[in-house]
């Protein structure tokens, strides 16, 4: 038995019961608690208060789990787009960048651990880190609207249907204001 068939089957029924794919609402946890976490960061060098450290500490570990999730189901979606379609290279960038940005903050908070256990504040270090993480986050994030809104990916039920449809903003009636101009 393949030993993520029980995970993607998991993601399967969450998107039955939503109608669509999970990824796009689960990408916002990552994404907001990263840039939670790059603010406090920013306010704890400006301000000197120990609590904005400890506001991106947390706020990046909750950004790491949301991660976790944000892969699982960015990996079923990618299984769902054909390797010929010029959206593939797009959304392997999407999701190696990604793993940058996880590898990234990851680094970071174990070097914020390790600061924490010595009794020290976070090191320049670990904020450059997690503010490269945020920094590339924002491409990668871009590159999964381009799947999106260009190329009409990340949604299995319009992946299914556009085999014999137009994609992106080209599906759309154009007299919509998204639609073709």
């Amino acid at each position: 038995m393949d030993p993520v068939a029980p995970v993607f089957a998991l993601v399967d029924k969450a998107e039955e019961l939503l109608g669509h794919s999970p990824h796009p609402a689960v990408i916002a946890v990552p994404i907001g608690a990263w840039t939670v976490s790059n603010v406090c960061d920013g306010l704890a060098m400006v301000t000197g208060e120990p609590g904005y450290d400890d506001a991106a500490s947390v706020s990046m570990a909750v950004g790491l789990a949301g991660a976790a999730v944000a892969v699982v189901t960015g990996l079923r979606d990618y299984s769902y787009i054909p390797t010929d379609r010029p959206s593939h290279d797009i959304a392997t960038t999407h999701a190696l960048g990604n793993a940058v940005v996880a590898t990234l903050f990851t680094t970071s908070y174990v070097l914020r651990l390790r600061d924490q256990a010595k009794g020290r504040r976070p090191g320049l270090t670990s904020r450059l880190l997690a503010l490269a993480g945020g920094g590339l986050s924002l491409y990668t994030a871009w590159l999964g609207g381009v799947l999106v809104e260009e190329h009409g990916e990340a949604v299995k039920p319009v992946m299914d249907r556009s085999q014999h449809e137009e994609h992106g903003r080209a599906r759309l009636s154009p007299s919509s204001p998204l639609g073709v101009h």
